[in-house]
């Protein structure tokens, strides 16, 4: 009998994310301390904020996505993120609407719960008033409840068959056409629509520097391999293509992917490692996550099955399982989240690493 079996390829496993409970105190110090005007604020509160928060945006602007055409007549004062939870955060802005972190949690990551406070201190608008369920359909007449200025969905893994109604509500910021879906890109939509263009770039600058330190400071990363999967409750999925951001976050520290990656591809069901391909897993390092809604003993039986206790990673001490809920993030970088699995991750490599070397 496999370990695992095959999952319907329409169900979005790689949003299923846990919550975290490890502090990143680094992480808050990158937020924004100036938040849009909230929902039905003061005139002179929401004045007090716009002046604050006034940018280089020149609206109305205009973003050509390829659902369709959305224009902003000015800079958002009441927003709701479907998917851009970390995007907003960064940039000190608290959404009345969002997401939840994830599918099985009511409460946002830790991280993200130190940015919203940093806001709080210039925001109007002191909580998200609605957590959505990702794996629902949109609920469109509770976002539009919450009367949006703007709503962000530039990762919005389905926005294709929402679009058009959500523009009913209010403007939906997407990637341009033609723009690839990369967590610079997305974060670089949002901060222009938001009227946040300088905090977007030092935003992205500041995870750059930080991986640039971790890579400058071990050079060593550059000689290894490394291959990362997850274990989801239904399928195990390989993460280290080349050029695609599920390998960003290791490959940005320097390491290579294993020797047999090009038999694995971007989608499902080209990056599903079934049983028998388990030792295609094998790199100098192996770093596995395993997802917060395995049922009791699948993991255990992934690990323990003998063709994984027989990779030589395994048996030299160079396999990693990832802390909790570091699993799907690393795949999805983010402003917030990409510093966060950095705090988390990078001793384990750094302490891994000579064992392979």
């Amino acid at each position: 009998m496999p370990f695992l079996t095959l999952r319907d390829p329409m169900r979005p496993v790689s949003l299923l994310r846990p919550l975290r409970t490890k502090p990143a105190a680094a992480v808050a110090s990158l937020v924004l301390l100036f938040a849009l005007a909230g929902c039905g604020g003061s005139s002179e509160t929401a004045e007090s904020a716009s002046t604050q928060s006034a940018g280089t945006t020149e609206y109305p602007l205009t973003l050509e996505t390829p659902y369709g055409s959305t224009t902003l007549e000015k800079a958002p004062e009441c927003v709701v993120a479907i998917g851009d939870l970390d995007d907003a955060l960064s940039l000190g802005v608290i959404p009345v609407g969002s997401f939840k972190p994830a599918g099985d949690a009511d409460e946002l990551y830790d991280y993200e719960q130190e940015a919203l406070e940093e806001a709080k201190s210039t925001s109007p608008v002191k909580k998200i008033d609605k957590l959505f369920d990702p794996y629902a359909d949109l609920d469109f007449e509770a976002i539009a409840a919450l009367d949006p200025d703007v709503i962000l969905a530039a990762s919005y893994w389905d926005l294709e068959k929402s679009y058009d109604t959500l523009t009913e509500i209010a403007p939906v910021v997407a990637l341009p056409k033609g723009t690839d879906s990369t967590w610079e890109n997305r974060h670089e939509v949002v901060a222009q629509a938001l009227d946040r263009e300088q905090q977007g770039k030092d935003n992205i600058a500041a995870v750059e520097d930080a991986f640039t330190k971790a890579r400058k400071g071990n050079p060593e990363f550059a000689d290894l391999t490394l291959n990362y999967a997850v274990v989801y409750p239904t399928q195990v999925t390989y993460m280290s293509v080349p050029d695609t951001e599920a390998s960003w976050f290791f490959t940005q520290l320097g390491f290579q992917p294993g020797p047999e990656h090009g038999k694995f591809g971007k989608e499902y069901p080209k990056d599903v490692v079934s049983e028998e391909q388990t030792s295609l897993l094998d790199a100098d390092i192996v770093v596995i996550g395993y997802h917060s809604l395995l049922e009791d003993g699948q993991r255990e039986k992934f690990e323990k099955s003998s063709l994984f206790q027989s990779l030589p990673a395994v048996k030299n001490g160079t396999y990693i399982p990832l802390p909790k809920g570091h699993d799907s993030s690393i795949p999805q970088p983010g402003v917030l989240s990409s510093l966060d699995d950095l705090d988390a991750v990078l001793p384990l490599l750094e302490e891994t690493a000579p064992k392979a070397s």
